[in-house]
């Protein structure tokens, strides 16, 4: 019996004062992982499908991305972009400057599939509170499923 935890599910865990880290594993490698993460295309099929009303990213260092739904969205500034493996972007909900968090992505080959490990660093403490209690991460592990069926299909 393996002592390895099943990272094709999602893992969530709370570090330091600040961070989030997210961490999954994906059956397809880097490149397949990257496109699906950073094509608008592909974003609307796993993302939120129908939902989803702009899908825009504009792939490099002073880049920025646009995601909205009917009654919110999410933006920022792409700052670092290593394809296929790391992106660094802000991501400001509603707009709100003033509480976005930084999230570092990194993609890692693992056999013949991918490691994602996603860090969401927060400005303080509190603003990591406020979006754990908004929900920030809740689902995460069920679109992120929807990512692995998509990537299966293609």
């Amino acid at each position: 019996m393996s002592m390895t935890p099943d990272l094709t599910k999602l893992q969530t865990v709370l570090d330091g004062e600040t961070d989030i880290i997210v961490r999954r594993d994906f059956s397809h490698p880097p490149a397949h992982v990257w496109r699906a993460l950073t094509e608008p295309a592909l974003i609307r099929k796993w993302m939120a499908q129908d939902d989803l009303k702009r899908c825009e990213m504009d792939l490099r260092p002073g880049g920025s991305f646009r995601y909205e739904w009917e009654s919110f969205y999410f933006s920022g500034p792409i700052l670092e972009v290593d394809t296929p493996h790391h992106m660094v972007h802000v991501e400001y909900f509603n707009g709100d400057t003033t509480s976005g968090a930084t999230i570092i992505t990194d993609l890692v080959a693992r056999g013949t599939g991918t490691r994602m490990t996603q860090v969401m660093r927060y400005a303080n403490a509190e603003a990591r509170a406020a979006a754990i209690e908004i929900g920030m991460t809740d689902g995460l592990d069920e679109v992120y499923e929807k990512l692995e069926v998509l990537l299966t299909a293609e």
